[in-house]
């Protein structure tokens, strides 16, 4: 019951998926399927117990360190069965209900071994030996004589008409030893040259991450020293364009000083100005003349001015005692130079 509910998710059954799972682990670590022990384990050795006991007898050292004894053929009960490969799953169970059914020896006094021989048309083959506990107890007996003096490692198998079969166990721990040992110094390898792949390949990675960043310390080291110099770029321009108004509107103004010198030197001293402007090529003047018109034709003959015109009559100013006067005129190119 307590199995059910772990193998249960909300209700789910997951019993089949557990059971693949570990039936895919031990196809791929102890199975055939894989190749992985045809790799990696060491070619068993086999001997007969009639053999091993007779080099025991002859005191023969054994020729290796692990070695599988085969039971004879008198003392094993061969038999076999048929499955759908779906039901793979269930073999173990499969193979204990058909020895239960077929074995002639009590349930406890019941040996078995088995072993899928082919895997064809969706079925699967098993080759099945069955052995009394008791014969299987004086074989592992005998064996360990033979080999009391010699540090081996053995197990128990019997010889089908396809296969050799170990018998469940009768199977020394010490047979895996070598196996497990090969298997774990290659999935090392596996792990280091993974490792060693994964270190190659992130290089680039890691060289343009460090590229970067001295490119990025590069860059603020020179924002940090151009600070200031972008600082008195932004003044320079600041200047450059308040200068440049300046230009433009200085351009918009005639010059006064070089034109207030020419009238003054062609202006009598009985003369006053009181007002100047220039508008254009247009120059204008107000002022006091003790004769108005006089100045007008001194300004007139001075070939400075073109067009000297007085826009309003002129008048007295009895205060002043002279006439006031208005003049406009035209600059001159040649009054210019």
């Amino acid at each position: 019951m307590s199995e059910i509910n772990q193998l249960s998710l909300f209700g789910i059954d997951l019993s089949g998926l557990h059971r693949r799972a570990i039936l895919g682990i031990q196809q791929l670590v102890w199975g055939d399927e894989a190749g992985l022990r045809a790799w990696f384990s060491p070619e068993p050795q086999y001997c007969s117990l009639a053999d091993l006991e007779a080099a025991a007898d002859a005191e023969m050292p054994p020729p290796g360190d692990s070695f599988q004894v085969l039971l004879p053929e008198s003392q094993v009960l061969f038999t076999g069965m048929t499955l759908p490969s779906s039901a793979e799953i269930f073999m173990q169970e499969a193979v204990a209900a058909h020895v239960d059914a077929n074995s002639p020896f009590p349930e406890e006094e019941t040996c078995w071994g088995s072993r899928i021989v082919d895997r064809s048309d969706g079925s699967l083959l098993i080759d099945i030996i069955i052995v009394a506990r008791s014969t299987a107890e004086v074989a592992a007996l005998a064996a360990r004589r033979a080999f009391a003096s010699h540090d081996v490692v053995f197990g128990l198998s019997a010889e089908s008409n396809n296969a050799r079969i170990p018998l469940i166990g009768y199977q020394d721990p010490g047979l895996q030893t070598p196996y497990l040992a090969n298997l774990k110094q290659f999935a090392l390898s596996l792990a280091v040259g993974a490792a060693g792949t994964a270190f190659l390949t992130s290089i680039p990675v890691i060289w343009s991450m460090q590229t970067a960043q001295q490119y990025s310390d590069l860059l603020q080291e020179t924002e940090k020293r151009s600070r200031d110099i972008v600082a008195v770029r932004g003044a320079l321009v600041a200047a450059q364009e308040r200068v440049f108004e300046a230009e433009r509107f200085f351009s918009e103004h005639a010059s006064y000083r070089p034109w207030l010198h020419k009238v003054a030197a062609v202006t009598p001293d009985s003369v006053y100005l009181n007002r100047l402007s220039i508008k254009e090529d247009m120059l204008t003047v107000s002022g006091f003349a003790v004769n108005a018109a006089d100045y007008q034709a001194i300004l007139a003959e001075a070939a400075l001015f073109s067009d000297v015109t007085a826009p309003s009559a002129f008048t007295l100013d009895n205060r002043a005692k002279r006439e006031r006067f208005t003049l406009t005129m035209t600059l001159s190119q040649e009054g210019a130079q």
